[in-house]
């Protein structure tokens, strides 16, 4: 690999083991409440504001949301086992309260914890970080079932996830929803984060529209963040269709919509009315990917000190690109590259949760 400290982090962090079946984590029973992340019944991250003025409906909602979370296992293993005494955990509960806590006043949160592959699989050009991400599925299909069947009641319901979880909720749009019943009760669908190619959207979605306004309903809502001008030096990156898995440039253009305006032109918006938010803690590193046994630091989430920027969709790659005062403070972090990846939800929380509540006045 190239002499660069990104390669060199993916070394220490790549599995020494081809998968195995034989070696994967025990399989999770999702009518345990042991193996959720998040419900109306678990006091979490999830119902975490910035500030007090923000109100909290834990449950009674008219609407769920089934939330997928990203990638937070960095060992070298290609599964998480879901030990919740783990880094891994940890990094779950963090998610929870910049992104799900979105939903806390809107929707009844359901998170599934499940055997998330690997950072490193993203990476890998054998199989293994394929297998890694169909184990990872299984959980994910295994607790919608659950979720269906159990919990939402024959409420609508909201899909949402990002990176790992976007990819994730892709395919489990794709298997349970699309064509189905289901979809009679599907408000619409985040899938943030993660590349869905414009070449392929009908092959994935041939049922469910790309959102293009702020109500759309029975739709995907998709958006990667970048800083403005800035191209992902990645090569290519896995992605699922229904006929398998392929690796893909991440030079080719995305499905994507504006998180200001919820159009997809390639005019300059902001909103006024956004609040960004960031992670607060002390004695607690969110860099730190190397750690492995949760540290039981209290978190929270407050506002950017500094507010306000604007964001445009790019025509040829589908990135949504930010400029402007808070961006130009995020580019002032130690080796920030100009990626906004894990700020895709955090950056847009203010507008975002009010657009939850505007697609749900839509549907019902």
């Amino acid at each position: 690999m190239p002499d660069n400290p990104f390669m060199k982090f993916l070394e220490l962090v790549k599995p020494q083991e081809p998968f195995s079946d034989q070696s994967i984590p025990s399989t999770p029973d999702y009518e345990n409440i042991d193996n959720w992340a998040a419900t109306p019944a678990i006091d979490g991250q999830q119902f975490y504001v910035p500030s007090s003025t923000h109100s909290v409906n834990k449950d009674n909602n008219a609407v769920d949301v089934f939330y997928i979370h990203p990638t937070g296992f960095y060992e070298k293993k290609w599964n998480s086992d879901m030990n919740k005494s783990k880094s891994a955990f940890e990094r779950t509960e963090i998610m929870l309260g910049n992104q799900a806590s979105v939903f806390n006043d809107s929707c009844n949160i359901f998170a599934p914890e499940y055997r998330q592959a690997t950072y490193f699989s993203f990476f890998d050009r054998e199989d293994n970080g394929k297998k890694a991400l169909d184990l990872a599925y299984k959980d994910i299909e295994s607790s919608f079932d659950v979720f269906i069947n159990s919990l939402n009641d024959n409420r609508p319901f909201i899909i949402a996830g990002h990176s790992q979880g976007g990819l994730l909720a892709q395919r489990l749009i794709n298997k349970k929803i699309n064509n189905t019943d289901l979809q009679k009760r599907f408000v619409c669908a985040y899938v943030i984060g993660y590349m869905i190619p414009e070449i392929y959207y009908e092959d994935v979605f041939p049922n469910i529209p790309k959102s293009t306004s702020f109500d759309d309903i029975n739709c995907i809502v998709s958006w990667s963040t970048v800083v403005e001008g800035f191209k992902r030096n990645r090569e290519k990156t896995l992605f699922w269709k229904p006929d398998g898995w392929s690796v893909e440039p991440m030079i080719q253009k995305i499905v994507s919509t504006n998180p200001f305006s919820w159009t997809n032109d390639s005019l300059w918006h902001e909103d006024k009315n956004n609040l960004s938010i960031i992670n607060k803690a002390q004695d607690y590193d969110f860099t730190d990917r190397f750690r492995k046994e949760h540290t039981g630091s209290k978190k929270s989430i407050g506002l950017t000190r500094i507010q306000g920027f604007s964001s445009s969709l790019n025509n040829e790659t589908g990135l949504v690109e930010a400029k402007g005062p808070l961006i130009e403070n995020i580019q002032k972090m130690k080796f920030f590259n100009g990626d906004l990846h894990s700020f895709d939800v955090m950056l847009f929380w203010g507008t975002l949760r009010q657009n939850i509540k505007d697609r749900i006045n839509a549907f019902i």
